[in-house]
């Protein structure tokens, strides 16, 4: 891990450099063979899908097939332990819970002849795609289809690759207990083209979620607008702030914990001591090598680890909202001050017993956060994600006198003849 001073000249400079150096390098080449993709399911719908399904994931699908069967579906219940499943439906509970608090209620405002009001609906239909092969999420199945049945949405989609023939069984029994029933064996950027543009066996939905690939990536980015997409995901990340009374081992897992997502996920720790860090950095170096992703934890830390050594521990907030985590873990002594002075975070953990794996799996909170700097401006999944809103206007001829006058005024000055003719009109024939 690289250790910068923060009192150094140059601290932004060389702490902008290592984050930029996470971002994509070469996606041309993957954006033009998406774009090919897209087209071609465009052009010839299933016809191209089947190919793409075939040539990029060795599955042989057809109409018949496309859809998993009711057979497939519950073939899971053999295959799972009940205690790993009671585990998932504690988080389900859990999860939908804290979402039910995010649910908007409608409003109406009265005055004088005018009614305005805002009201919420469910998206009618949505996509999720579910990844599968060197790494299965079951957890992220949980955090996108709870909210959506929160808001209402009728129509839920699954698509998820099947190179093997094998889903995972955990895949299939939340698909099950969370009812979800429309699930297709197909992956990649043709399962995202086939989700906005639709095919014979698959209808389009309106907006696509769920992680996936640098393809599945790119896919999401060029069918927005023909469709809502939730975010673009990057790589894991965390920011852990701990000082000298904290426990080395801890924080050391804490590190090692987002470290093991992905080569590019990065882990940064800030401390007011140089003497901590290294005891952090020597029970990393003591642990790694019981974990079996430590080749990815150490290409992770190597590349992309940072640790910041401050004074005072209170300037932590500045650099934080600088670098705008998707996890923010605040386990020194004082976090209130911190806390209270900080932007942007997707989710923030609040002491030494608060691991951001209880966020991922268990406490009901979204593991679907924004990362790459994107907290500046963007939250963590949630139901309003999966509903939108219309404005509603209603005036009765007290109203519509009230007001008219001025609607003309503003017509005037922005040259719309015919927005003031629509009240012009309503004038002449009142009189």
């Amino acid at each position: 891990m690289k250790i910068l001073n923060y009192k150094t000249k140059n601290f932004y400079k060389e702490l902008k450099k290592i984050l930029d150096s996470r971002s994509q390098q070469n996606i041309e080449n993957t954006d033009t063979i998406v774009k090919n993709i897209i087209t071609q399911i465009k052009d010839r719908g299933d016809e191209a899908l089947f190919k793409f399904v075939r040539e990029f994931e060795g599955n042989s699908v057809n109409e018949s097939n496309i859809l998993i069967s009711k057979k497939i579906l519950k073939s899971y219940k053999d295959k799972i332990d009940v205690d790993v499943m009671n585990s998932f439906r504690i988080s389900i509970k859990n999860t939908t819970a804290y979402h039910k608090k995010q649910k908007p209620k409608n409003y109406e405002i009265l005055e004088d002849g005018v009614k305005t009001g805002s009201i919420w609906k469910p998206i009618q239909s949505v996509g999720l795609y579910v990844p599968a092969g060197k790494s299965v999420y079951p957890s992220s199945l949980i955090m996108n289809v709870v909210p959506a049945k929160i808001a209402g949405v009728k129509r839920i989609v699954v698509v998820t690759p099947n190179p093997s023939g094998n889903i995972n069984p955990y895949i299939l029994a939340l698909l099950d207990e969370l009812e979800v029933s429309e699930v297709y064996q197909v992956g990649g950027a043709q399962a995202i083209a086939a989700l906005a543009y639709g095919t014979r066996t698959i209808k389009s939905v309106n907006k696509i979620f769920g992680p996936g690939n640098a393809y599945v990536t790119s896919a999401k980015k060029q069918v927005y607008g023909k469709v809502g997409i939730d975010l673009i995901a990057g790589p894991s990340e965390i920011i852990v702030v701990a000082d000298n009374d904290n426990k080395p081992e801890w924080v050391a897992t804490d590190l090692m914990a987002q470290a093991e997502h992905d080569d590019k996920a990065q882990s940064i720790l800030i401390t007011d001591s140089l003497e901590f860090s290294k005891k952090v950095l020597t029970s990393i170096n003591n642990l790694i090598n019981k974990l079996p992703k430590k080749d990815t934890i150490k290409n992770s830390l190597g590349n992309y680890g940072i640790i910041i050594i401050l004074e005072n521990l209170d300037d932590a907030a500045s650099i934080i909202d600088f670098i705008a985590p998707e996890h923010l873990h605040l386990q020194n002594k004082n976090p209130d001050k911190i806390l209270n002075n900080i932007h942007n975070v997707g989710g923030i953990f609040l002491g030494e017993y608060s691991p951001e794996a209880f966020g991922d799996y268990i406490v009901g909170t979204n593991h679907v956060l924004p990362t790459s700097g994107t907290a500046k401006f963007s939250s963590g999944l949630g139901v309003l994600d999966f509903m939108k809103r219309s404005s509603i206007v209603q005036m009765n001829s007290r109203g519509f006198d009230r007001l008219q006058k001025n609607v003309v005024d503003m017509t005037n000055v922005e040259s719309l003849e015919g927005h003031k003719l629509s009240v012009k009109i309503r004038q002449t024939y009142k009189k």
